[in-house]
C-alpha cells in the first residue's frame, strides 16, 4: 500500500477531504485577452504555424499519448477503447486513433511514436485489441503501452473495501481505482517513458483521451503550441467555447496564472457558466514539462458503487488531475474548433447521435 494511500486515509479517518474541502477560497478570476490564442476561423489554417507544426512531425520531434485508463464501467462493462464505433464494423476507438497516427505518418514520412496508457481494468482487453490489429502498422519500435496505478477504495467512514469480509464477492473494478488521468503524469516518469522518447527524439507530446475522436496531431494547432513555447509556456491546452450540458473544467485565472479548474473545486456560489471556455482535456507538453515532478493535489471523490447483494455502496477514491499541472508551469490556451476538435463520445447514446460524424472521422483517418 502506498504512502500517499496511508496518507490520504488517514485524512479520511480524521474527518478531511470532504467534498467542501475540495473548493477553492474565492472564485477564479476571469481571463485576460492574452491568455487564450484563438485559432478559430480559418486564417489559422495556412502559413507559417502549418508549416511549423509539419516540419517538427517531419524531424520526429512530436509523439502522441492516448489515454485509454478508466475503470471500463460504460459501453456494458469493456473497455471502451475496444468498443465498434457504428454497427457491422470493426472500427474502434483505439484502431481510429492509431489509423489517424498511421495516416498522419505517411503525410509527414516520418514516425510518430504512440503512447497507450491503460489502467489495470483496461490493459488485458487493450492489449488483445491492440495486438490483433496490429497497432495499425505502426512500427513496432514506435509503440509503447503503459499501466498507470491502482489504489484502493475505501468506505465512506474509511474503512478499506478490500479489507472488509462483506465485499469478498465484489470485482476488482469495485473495490479498486485507478487514481485519475493526473496519474498520467506519474507512469510517464515512473515507466521510463520520458526516457524512451528521449532517445527517438520527442520534444513535445499531444496527451488526449481515447474517446475524443477530434484531437489528433494537426501540423496548425502544433505550430501554435511550437509559437506558446517560443514565449515560455511549457503546456498548451485546447479550450472550446462552453456548451448546454457540458460538465468538467473552465479555463480562469488562479492568482496571477490562468489554469484549468475542476469544477467541483469552484466555490458552491459559482455559476460555471460564467467560465465560457471549456477544457477539453487534450494537453500539449514540452518534454521538460512531463520530465518535472508538479505538486498536484490528491482529491477524495464520493461515488455509489452496487454492493454484492445489488445495493447501492457510497465509497471513496482518490483522484488527481492532469489539468492542474496548469498552476504549475507556465501554460497557454487555444480556443479550438469544436466541431473538429472536441468529438467526445461518453456514452452509446453518444455514438447513435454522433453516428455520420463519426463515420466521416473514419474514412478520414482511414483514407490513402
Amino acid at each position: 500500500m502506498s504512502a500517499d494511500f496511508a496518507r490520504l486515509r488517514a485524512e479520511v479517518l480524521r474527518g478531511g477531504m470532504q467534498p467542501d474541502d475540495n473548493r477553492l477560497d474565492c472564485p477564479p478570476g476571469a481571463l485576460e485577452a492574452s491568455d487564450v490564442v484563438d485559432l478559430c476561423g480559418e486564417q489559422h489554417l495556412r502559413g507559417e504555424r502549418h508549416a511549423r507544426g509539419f516540419e517538427a512531425l517531419a524531424n520526429g520531434r512530436v509523439a502522441i499519448a492516448v489515454l485509454n485508463g478508466g475503470m471500463a464501467m460504460r459501453f456494458g462493462g469493456g473497455a471502451k477503447g475496444t468498443v465498434p464505433l457504428l454497427e457491422g464494423r470493426d472500427d474502434t476507438f483505439l484502431s481510429t486513433k492509431l489509423h489517424q497516427i498511421s495516416r498522419l505518418a505517411r503525410e509527414v514520412d516520418a514516425v510518430v511514436p504512440t503512447v497507450v496508457m491503460h489502467s489495470f481494468a483496461t490493459q488485458e482487453p487493450s492489449a488483445a485489441h491492440l495486438e490483433a490489429t496490429g497497432w495499425v502498422d505502426l512500427p513496432v519500435d514506435a509503440r509503447r503501452e503503459v499501466v498507470q496505478s491502482i489504489m484502493p477504495r475505501l468506505h465512506a467512514d474509511g474503512e478499506i473495501l478490500h479489507d472488509d469480509p462483506g465485499c469478498d464477492g465484489l470485482p476488482d473494478t469495485s473495490i479498486y481505482s485507478a487514481p485519475g488521468h493526473g496519474d498520467f503524469l506519474q507512469t510517464m516518469r515512473a515507466s521510463g517513458t520520458i526516457d524512451w522518447l528521449a532517445e527517438r527524439g520527442v520534444e513535445h507530446v499531444l496527451m488526449s483521451n481515447v474517446d475524443n475522436l477530434g484531437a489528433s496531431l494537426t501540423p496548425e494547432v502544433l505550430g501554435a503550441h511550437l509559437e506558446a513555447v517560443e514565449r515560455g509556456a511549457k503546456v498548451s491546452v485546447e479550450a472550446v467555447d462552453r456548451g448546454p450540458g457540458d460538465k468538467g473544467g473552465c479555463i480562469a485565472r488562479i492568482g496571477t496564472r490562468p489554469a484549468i479548474v475542476e469544477g467541483f473545486r469552484l466555490p458552491a456560489s459559482v455559476d460555471m457558466s460564467s467560465y465560457t471556455l471549456f477544457n477539453t482535456n487534450t494537453l500539449w507538453f514540452t518534454r521538460d514539462a512531463l520530465q518535472e515532478p508538479a505538486p498536484l493535489d490528491w482529491f477524495a471523490v464520493h461515488r455509489t458503487i452496487t454492493d454484492a447483494g445489488g445495493e447501492p455502496l457510497p465509497i471513496i477514491q482518490f483522484e488527481q488531475l492532469v489539468g492542474q499541472i496548469t498552476e504549475f508551469v507556465p501554460s497557454c490556451f487555444l480556443r479550438v474548433d469544436r466541431a473538429s476538435r472536441f468529438v467526445p463520445v461518453k456514452t452509446r447514446d453518444d455514438l447513435r447521435a454522433m453516428s455520420t460524424s463519426i463515420a466521416s472521422l473514419i474514412d478520414l483517418a482511414k483514407s490513402r
